[in-house]
């Protein structure tokens, strides 16, 4: 639920952060100097891999900037460095600003984020952009991960530019052998001593399907119930309801909960996420605050169009807010997406950006251009420009161990392969709607499944060309919960 519930936010924040037209030192020769040493290291680590390796080539994104181009200027941008194999994902559900690549979402108090299901498996990234207080593009802040061998990420340590040695928040994450997140430990340091303290922990029932999450803080000296949430799911296990209770400004920790946010969501015949209706608390009732609509494009697990509305509580109707859709490419790629705001004062849709990415020959996208409308039209040029960088590579290919690995609960056989493959779904994700997909060494798309979460579902190969594919399986969400390499003989 984490994209979905940020969605507007992150188009608030992301307009913002665009809107800063500051006097930005566009003298960054320390970090181009950076950005050509990791694409070096990268193309070294290409022939290393390509010399002692039988994988297919992939690639995972290494560094990201965005160039403000109306004022010739930096505003932010990203490098990351990996440990062995360790991959990055693109999230075509937000494609509505420059960080397509999650990276510095909260390691704790978002169940199914960027960190407990890592979409940047990360051991190290550093972060440019522009101090507030100064207006110059300067280093901001580090971040280090630690993953256990099944990619969840157990820790994680964050530093701020004025922070050299202590580091600012220190994240400890626990899981149990379904892979699920059962608690979760935050610190605030201030000078080496933790200022604050929170602990969350998350309870499951025995489909491995989260029910509750509770948060503590510590103060005074104890531990206090801050916060819970419950979750709610219909027959084909899709989450329906999402009940926050928080503590509503009591100082004394001692008072009842009170609901604060409640999410109802429904389903298309896909099983795909289709409405929110969230409502908050208003210091008295919780009330109807704002309603999302999700669209999509034939199979496709990620949204392909996005409208909001929110309550007028004085005219008592949905009054317009915001309209998003995304035109694909051939190789069914979001291409161009359009995000429109309601003006109603002239009672109308007016453009607010346009979003145009392109991709290379991997599938990766390495390029997103970024028009702002000027209340008259899109300018000729964009207005801010976003480029990836890769790190490409060949993933180690082990047969054996892959055919029979059962550490997520999930199996594949016959590997190799000739006339279909048969994927068993043992523990991991039984009774959840699947997306599995073939990609070829190219990253193109060969062949998708979508799947209700069957113990065994079996997909023909007959027809693909011999030769290493590999097997991705994502939830509705879009995230990655399994990959293997597959040999087609």
């Amino acid at each position: 639920m984490k994209h979905i519930g940020t969605l507007a936010l992150a188009i608030l924040m992301t307009n913002l952060l665009f809107a800063q037209k500051v006097n930005i030192n566009s003298k960054l020769t320390g970090h181009k100097q950076v950005i050509h040493n990791l694409l070096d290291l990268s193309a070294a680590n290409r022939e290393l891999h390509e010399k002692t390796t039988l994988g297919p080539l992939t690639q995972r994104v290494v560094a990201l900037r965005t160039k403000d181009n109306t004022l010739n200027m930096m505003l932010d941008s990203v490098n990351f460095r990996y440990t062995a194999y360790h991959r990055s994902f693109y999230d075509y559900n937000d494609m509505i600003y420059a960080y397509n690549y999650p990276y510095n979402s909260s390691p704790m108090f978002n169940y199914a984020g960027a960190f407990t299901k890592p979409q940047v498996q990360y051991d190290t990234m550093r972060h440019w952009e522009v101090n507030p207080n100064t207006l110059v593009y300067g280093y901001y802040e580090t971040g280090y991960a630690a993953y256990d061998s099944r990619y969840n990420m157990t820790g994680f340590m964050n530093l701020y530019a004025d922070s050299a040695v202590y580091p600012n928040t220190l994240f400890a994450n626990t899981f149990n052998t379904s892979n699920n997140i059962t608690k979760g430990n935050w610190y605030n340091w201030r000078a080496g001593v933790a200022d604050s303290a929170f602990k969350q922990f998350f309870t499951y029932n025995t489909s491995n399907l989260l029910t509750k999450d509770s948060t503590y803080e510590y103060h005074s000296g104890a531990w206090y119930l801050v916060s819970r949430s419950l979750y709610t799911y219909d027959g084909l296990n899709n989450l329906v309801r999402i009940d926050n209770y928080a503590n509503d400004s009591d100082t004394t920790y001692l008072l009842p909960l009170v609901e604060k946010f409640k999410y109802v969501n429904t389903y298309d015949a896909n099983n795909r996420l289709l409405t929110v209706l969230t409502s908050i608390y208003d210091g008295s009732t919780l009330g109807d605050y704002v309603k999302d609509t999700f669209s999509y494009t034939g199979t496709y697990a990620f949204h392909t169009a996005w409208r909001e509305t929110q309550w007028d509580a004085i005219n008592r109707y949905w009054a317009p807010m915001f309209n998003m859709t995304k035109h694909l490419n051939i190789s069914g790629q979001p291409d161009t997406v359009n995000i429109m705001g309601f003006d109603s004062l002239l009672n109308s849709w007016i453009p607010q950006t346009m979003n145009i990415v392109s991709y290379n020959s991997m599938s990766n996208p390495d390029t997103m251009k970024d028009y702002e409308y000027n209340f008259t039209s899109f300018p000729a040029t964009p207005t801010y420009t976003t480029v990836y960088y890769y790190d490409t590579f060949r993933m180690s290919l082990d047969v054996t161990n892959n055919c029979m690995s059962t550490a997520d609960g999930w199996r594949v056989y016959p590997n190799p392969a000739h006339s279909q493959i048969n994927v068993v779904n043992d523990v991991a994700m039984r009774n959840n709607t699947l997306i599995l997909n073939l990609t070829n060494v190219l990253g193109q798309k060969v062949l998708g499944v979508t799947t209700n979460g069957q113990s065994i579902t079996s997909i023909p190969t007959h027809d693909l060309l011999p030769g290493i594919y590999v097997l991705t399986i994502n939830d509705m969400q879009g995230q990655m919960v399994h990959h293997e390499n597959v040999v087609i003989k």
